[in-house]
């Protein structure tokens, strides 16, 4: 959201500062009101991953959450657009999480999720190795397993 202390991305824009008064447009516009996953939930959002990826023969490298939101590092042969890939697990995600919630018609996810791709072994040795490591939620590597969240440091 426009209000998280590090800032948020825009559409086509790098991060921008932080804005509470959009962030209230944001959710004043919100068809459905704001979710946070829990520890539990996020095990269960990489354990639903895994096992889509599992079945269809696609390879989870790493994924990573925080209470807001899930990513997730995965490449696949070819011959799949990655549009059909980032929508069938969106989907089951999204029809896992009603079925664990017990709601219908629920926006589990923002329409507009990312879209950027590996570029090379560089970028690729970031993701696996900075990017996803630094978020707080739980975590799971292909070459590591699981990572629990780490402590908020509140009392």
């Amino acid at each position: 959201m426009p209000d998280h202390r590090r800032g948020f991305v825009q559409k086509g824009q790098r991060v921008q500062a932080p804005s509470p008064a959009l962030a209230r447009a944001y959710a004043g516009a919100a068809r459905h009101p704001p979710f946070e996953l829990d520890p539990e939930t996020q095990r269960f959002l990489i354990g639903t991953l895994l096992d889509v990826c599992r079945r269809r023969g696609w390879r989870v490298h790493g994924a990573a959450t925080e209470p807001t939101h899930l990513h997730a590092l995965v490449s696949w042969p070819g011959g799949i657009g990655w549009q059909d890939v980032r929508g069938k697990i969106r989907n089951i995600l999204s029809l896992e999480l009603s079925k664990r919630a017990n709601l219908t018609g629920r926006a589990w996810f923002s329409r507009y999720a990312s879209r950027k791709r590996v570029r090379d072994r560089k970028h690729f040795d970031y993701l696996v190795g900075q990017y996803l490591p630094k978020h707080g939620g739980v975590k799971w590597f292909e070459d590591g397993g699981w990572v629990e969240p780490r402590p908020s440091g509140r009392g």
